[in-house]
């Protein structure tokens, strides 16, 4: 930081004596070739050498700048132009306009130098070419007609058309030259592009040559095409060129007396003022150009830099970019498009994107579609099934956002596609492991309860809504007590095995929570749905359930009841009719109460219905073969109904 601001206040008596003889020589030069009759000045070159010198200066560094430059600019002023106080005043207000011409421009355009933009050309021609001369053309003509036998407004055409033409001329090409533009390219350049330069600015000089070298023939459009070509193939570089190259072939031969200003009637000083308007065209012409070359040449860049690294990004993710027009055509596919759908993104180019997708899921795809070509503003998400090359199924979920063009039309979808068959897999099995029962399989309650209010409340099938079943296992806790958990969790396994055996496919099977279960007989009668319990009935007393409670829990039993008979002697009959009896209902492990409830709609009450057959089990609703219990059948007579 130190170095730097040392290096931007540092005084370069080098730089800035080499600038004040450069002002004094353009001067005395301008002074001596182009001041007639005893007037101003009609070309002014020493404005622009300080004007472009400050412009690439810091502006601490401007002061030294001025002050060197002013008493060379009074010494030509003394030597070759005006003597006495006017030649004080108009070398002082000389370098004044040069100062106030580089300060003014650096309050409009701060970073102004380069031509890269209309803007800043504009700001440059303004400035330059019509404020700050305009200015003080009015106080140069003061004082030379308080001095000469010069009419106000002649010396105030005289001064404003010198310096406005001198700085529109020739500050451009100095400053590209003093900001090492020509230096870079010179460093720069390869062999191809020096050959090419030197041939178009040889064309250029031809040109120049043809036009200025003889005065017949007025071809002073000739050296445009050749410039304007030398513009387009290089850039301000050929623009700045071919600017000084007509300059110095146009203003040394019309110096001469040749060139198209020799067919003029008048004295030199109109034929070098209308020599300057035709520079001054040329300027107008190419900078403009140039600059508007150069900032399209950066735009194209930026849209390339931009593209490769818009292919960069597309050729390592993961995820598919798709861009499909209103109609459904793909007209772009990244390369992982392949890897997702097994299709090649050039086989894909052109076919409806439509034919990949599921015919099940495409009316929730194109509908999703509309509301994103509806509204470009917005985006959505959609998952839904893809056919892949092979035929296999796959997940896939798709951002999809509508394209706008230059006019703001919707002009198709783009969409990022992601393929999320395992994370949908993940789901599902989460799913499902939360509506199933670990044990037997079955649905457990939450799944019960949702299945149970979404047929309530969707539209009967047919003319029956359909039925609820409840079972329930009778005697599980002594079977558990006395042949251990495992033996009762076979049982409540193979009770589920038994009951889907007996039920359609889409019929739910739930176990609600301990032994008791129910089943969802959707779209069936009463009668139908005493059917299907009947049959499960039957199954499992036709010996569903006699291998239930395998040996070793036989084994298992008989050691702890001859413990129990060793220990307690005294009990031995009552305990081996228990264990008798107990055997025989494990064995059998028979439902014990199905319960039928019609499914009539929310708010409707629900009759319970009964399937028992015998008077006796009639009351607690016990199936026909089932085997109860002392204590049951005890209940059963007073009437009272089995606790569960």
């Amino acid at each position: 930081m130190g170095h730097e601001s040392y290096r931007r206040n540092r005084w370069y008596p080098g730089e800035v004596l080499g600038t004040a003889l450069a002002y004094f020589a353009c001067a005395s030069l301008a002074l001596v070739l182009t001041r007639f009759d005893g007037g101003i000045a009609v070309v002014w070159l020493a404005g622009s050498v300080l004007f472009a010198r400050l412009q690439v200066t810091p502006h601490r560094r401007w002061a030294p700048l001025a002050f060197v430059c002013t008493p060379l600019a009074i010494c030509a002023s003394q030597l070759f132009g005006f003597k006495g106080l006017t030649g004080v005043g108009l070398p002082l207000l000389c370098i004044i306009e040069a100062v106030g011409a580089a300060w003014l421009m650096r309050r409009v355009f701060p970073r102004f130098g380069r031509f890269q933009s209309v803007a800043e050309v504009t700001a440059f021609i303004v400035v330059c070419g019509i404020m700050v001369p305009a200015v003080t053309a009015l106080l140069a003509a003061v004082m030379t007609s308080a001095v000469r036998d010069i009419g106000f407004w002649s010396a105030w055409r005289d001064w404003y058309a010198g310096h406005a033409l001198g700085f529109v001329v020739f500050a451009p090409p100095l400053l590209l030259f003093l900001r090492g533009d020509v230096a870079h390219w010179t460093r720069t350049a390869g062999t191809r592009v020096r050959k090419r330069t030197f041939g178009l600015l040889g064309l250029v000089l031809l040109a120049s040559l043809v036009t200025f070298g003889q005065s017949r023939i007025p071809l002073v459009v000739v050296p445009f095409l050749p410039m304007i070509a030398a513009t387009f193939r290089l850039g301000r570089f050929g623009a700045v060129s071919s600017i000084v190259i007509v300059i110095l072939v146009g203003l040394g031969c019309s110096l001469a007396g040749l060139g198209p200003t020799a067919l003029l009637a008048g004295g030199m000083a109109l034929k070098l003022q209308v020599l300057q308007i035709y520079f001054a065209s040329i300027v107008l012409l190419l900078l403009p150009l140039a600059a508007e070359l150069y900032a399209r040449r950066r735009i194209v860049e930026r849209l390339h830099a931009a593209e490769a690294l818009h292919r960069l990004v597309l050729d390592r993710m993961s995820d598919v970019v798709l861009r499909a027009g209103i109609d459904g055509t793909v007209r772009y596919a990244s390369p992982s498009v392949e890897r997702v759908t097994g299709y090649p993104a050039i086989e894909l180019g052109g076919r409806p994107l439509f034919n990949l997708i599921v015919p099940d899921d495409l009316p929730m795809v194109l509908d999703t579609r509309r509301v994103v070509l509806a509204a470009p503003e917005e985006s959505a998400i959609v998952e839904y099934r893809v056919i892949q090359k092979s035929g296999a199924i796959i997940w896939v979920e798709s951002h999809v956002r509508a394209m706008v063009d230059a006019d703001g039309n919707v002009s198709g979808t783009v969409s990022i596609i992601r393929e999320v068959t395992e994370r949908r897999h993940i789901v599902e099995a989460l799913k499902q492991k939360a509506m199933t029962d670990p044990l037997t399989g079955a649905c457990n309650r939450r799944a019960f309860d949702d299945a149970l209010a979404a047929l309530v409340a969707s539209p009967p099938i047919g003319a029956e809504a359909g039925c609820l079943a409840v079972f329930d296992l009778d005697h599980f806790k002594r079977i558990n007590d006395e042949y251990g958990h495992a033996a009762g969790d076979a049982v409540l396994v193979r009770f589920v095995a038994i009951v889907r055996a007996a039920v359609r496919e889409g019929d739910l099977v739930a176990r609600l929570g301990g032994e008791e279960f129910a089943v969802l007989l959707a779209g069936l009668s009463v009668e139908r749905a005493q059917q299907v319990c009947e049959r499960i009935r039957l199954r499992l007393g036709a010996g569903g359930g006699g291998n239930i409670v395998g040996k070793r829990h036989r084994r298992d039993r008989e050691r702890r009841h001859r413990s129990i008979v060793g220990r307690q002697r005294s009990g031995a009959d009552r305990c081996g009719r228990r264990h008798s009896v107990i055997s025989r209902e494990a064995e059998r492990a028979q439902p014990v109460g199905c319960r039928l409830r019609p499914i009539t709609g929310p708010g409707i009450p629900c009759p319970q219905i009964s399937t028992s057959h015998s008077p006796a089990d009639r009351t607690v609703g016990i199936p026909q073969g089932c085997r109860a219990s002392p204590r049951t059948a005890a209940r059963a007579r007073r009437g009272r109904p089995e606790a569960r």
